[in-house]
């Protein structure tokens, strides 16, 4: 069994390309970050898990990386000009208001996905919430604390960071099955996601970090930066405000004490010595993810592992 944590649109192009070269059904247990989602335009939007779905199903919008192919944005028309700045889409919003009216009927987070993926014809792989409680990720700036989507989109990442918050993460506990299929794993794979906004929630779920690291299967974390070059999103900004080194060498101090490898870019080899004198072995190959091949050639040399 293989399991990955991650979130944003580089775990989504490293999803593509796993599921693609995984054989065996429900072989595949992806577990993604909620504590980006958000109640916005009477609805509850999960991006990071919708993304994966999408990605998955091949009904993503691939020049954005998010949101589904295709789509329109005229519900939006009906809000005023302050309150319409979350790119949801109309095909997108129809999809979580069904959500949404599901969830108010009773089913968990993790039921309602699990239904989307059956209805999307996902069938090697399941997707699980990390929790079915509410958590959302705030970011503190010198003038306003505001929901990370706001400081995304809204505010398109300019205020300087102080501070990370991950509201109600001490009540939040794992959804269902997602420790046993930590610890039936032989394989767990940190996707190339930010690590303080998409990685760091997970793991602040209670007893997922335990399980991980009672866990005897072989861990790899992939860079989310290349040459000091972010896939996407404010993932140089976030690292800095938490004190750590914007490039790989800052990814790999995240992830020090719980994975085996980790996968850098060819362009930064030369940190290659010092991930290893951290306890990591460098697995060095291009991890610019400019089509579906990269990404299958990455999940393959490192289900070889195995």
């Amino acid at each position: 069994m293989i399991v990955t944590f991650g979130g944003g649109v580089g775990a989504g192009k490293f999803l593509e390309g796993l599921y693609k070269v995984t054989k065996k059904k429900d072989n595949l247990h992806i577990v993604v970050n909620t504590a980006d989602d958000i109640n916005i335009y009477g609805v509850r939007v999960s991006p990071d898990i919708d993304s994966i779905l999408y990605w998955l199903s091949g009904k993503i919008d691939k020049k954005k990386g998010w949101g589904i192919k295709d789509d329109t944005f005229n519900h939006i028309k009906k809000f005023a000009i302050e309150d319409s700045w979350f790119g949801l889409g109309d095909k997108d919003f129809k999809e979580n208001k069904k959500k949404f009216s599901m969830m108010k009927r009773g089913l968990t987070l993790q039921k309602v996905v699990d239904n989307q993926r059956k209805k999307l014809k996902i069938t090697k792989a399941r997707i699980l919430p990390m929790t079915n409680e509410i958590v959302e990720t705030y970011i503190k700036t010198k003038n306003k604390e505001m929901h990370f989507q706001e400081y995304l989109i809204k505010f398109k990442m300019i205020p300087r960071v102080k501070k990370i918050i991950f509201k109600n993460i001490r009540k939040a506990k794992p959804s269902n099955n997602l420790i046993k299929s930590i610890s039936k794993a032989s394989l767990i794979i940190f996707c190339p996601s930010n690590p303080i906004i998409s990685i760091d929630p997970i793991l602040s779920v209670s007893g997922v970090k335990e399980a991980i690291k009672k866990s005897r299967a072989i861990k790899v974390a992939i860079s989310p930066i290349v040459d000091s070059k972010a896939f996407q999103g404010p993932v140089l900004k976030v690292m800095r405000a938490k004190g750590l080194k914007p490039n790989v060498l800052g990814v790999s101090k995240f992830y020090q004490g719980t994975v085996d490898y980790m996968m850098i870019d060819d362009l930064d080899k030369k940190y290659s010595k010092r991930i290893f004198s951290m306890g990591m072995t460098p697995l060095i190959r291009n991890i610019r993810m400019t089509d579906l091949k990269i990404s299958q050639s990455m999940a393959e040399s490192i289900i070889n592992l195995v």
